[in-house]
């Protein structure tokens, strides 16, 4: 069965992000910018309500997996040296990416607001491109979780939304 997915934005801001994710996991990204287009346009809190449920979209399994009183952590690999490295070693929207993510799927709301805030508060052109960096890199992030829940191997790494 053949399924049409839309490109352009929906009245129902839920299904303008599940038409992006669908791009994603059938191997188009970068159909997603045009969909992801009204909620960065539509200032901060579009912007970071679409930044939960990217975020929402990669946790939500793993969370049926987690022990009681567990937590969410980071764990970084240097791919050169195979060794421990630090989150604070990644570019700004990247490290936005993987501390929201965490922050988020600890359920700790305020500090993904906070480390939003901090991405985007100097409101300059530095702050809009990691913004752009860290929103793909959670695209990234839910398109892999969704295809790893629903057996996809689709790789969506190099083409921007």
């Amino acid at each position: 069965m053949n399924h049409h997915i839309p490109t352009t934005p929906q009245p129902d801001p839920s299904e303008t992000i599940m038409a992006a994710l669908a791009h994603g996991m059938t191997g188009h990204p970068e159909k997603a910018a045009a969909l992801f287009e009204p909620f960065i346009l539509g200032g901060s809190a579009t912007a970071l309500g679409l930044c939960a449920a990217l975020a929402e979209t990669t946790v939500h399994d793993s969370r049926k997996n987690l022990p009681t009183n567990g937590a969410f952590g980071l764990l970084v690999i240097d791919p050169t040296t195979g060794k421990h490295g630090s989150v604070d070693s990644f570019p700004p929207g990247i490290r936005f990416a993987a501390q929201f993510t965490a922050a988020w799927a600890n359920n700790d709301r305020d500090t993904a607001h906070d480390l939003f805030n901090a991405l985007v508060r100097p409101g300059t052109e530095e702050a809009a491109d990691a913004l752009a960096v860290g929103i793909r890199a959670l695209f990234d992030m839910a398109v892999a979780s969704l295809n790893n829940l629903t057996g996809r191997t689709n790789d969506t790494q190099g083409t921007a939304p």
